[in-house]
C-alpha cells in the first residue's frame, strides 16, 4: 500500500492515537454522568487525527498532534469536573469503586492518547 510507504513514528503514533481516541469515545459513552461538550471535543481530536491521514500536508502533520493533545486533555479535565461527586463517593465509601471504573478506563485511555500526540508532535512524519 502506498499510505504507508516512507512513513516514520509520528505517522504511526498518530494512527494510534486516532484508535485510542475512538475507544475513549465509547469508554465515555458508558461513564454514569456525561457532558455533551466532552463528546464534540473527543469527535473534533478524532476529525483531526484523521485528516492528515488522508490529505498529507505539512502544516497539518505538524499541527494536528499539538491540536489533538491539547482537545484530549480539555476533553479530560472537563470530564473530572462533571465527575468530581461520584469519585468523592467512592472515596469516603458510600458507593462502589464499579460506578466509575468506565471513567477510569476513559481517563486512562485519554491520558495514553495526550501522551501519544505529544511524541508524536516531535517526531517526523516521513522517512
Amino acid at each position: 500500500m502506498t499510505l504507508f510507504k516512507n512513513k516514520s513514528g509520528g505517522f504511526y503514533l498518530t494512527i494510534l492515537a486516532a484508535i485510542l481516541t475512538i475507544v475513549a469515545l465509547i469508554a465515555y459513552s458508558n461513564v454514569m454522568y456525561t457532558y455533551s461538550t466532552i463528546t464534540v471535543l473527543l469527535v473534533i481530536a478524532l476529525v483531526l487525527e484523521l485528516l492528515p491521514l488522508l490529505w498529507n500536508n505539512e502544516v497539518l502533520t505538524g499541527a494536528a498532534p499539538v491540536l489533538n493533545a491539547a482537545l484530549l486533555a480539555s476533553a479530560g479535565m472537563w470530564s473530572a469536573s462533571v465527575m468530581v461527586n461520584q469519585i468523592a463517593y467512592v472515596v469516603s465509601g458510600l458507593d462502589e469503586v464499579s460506578t466509575i471504573v468506565s471513567y477510569i478506563v476513559y481517563a486512562a485511555v485519554t491520558i495514553v492518547g495526550i501522551l501519544l500526540n505529544i511524541a508524536a508532535a516531535f517526531l517526523k512524519w516521513e522517512k
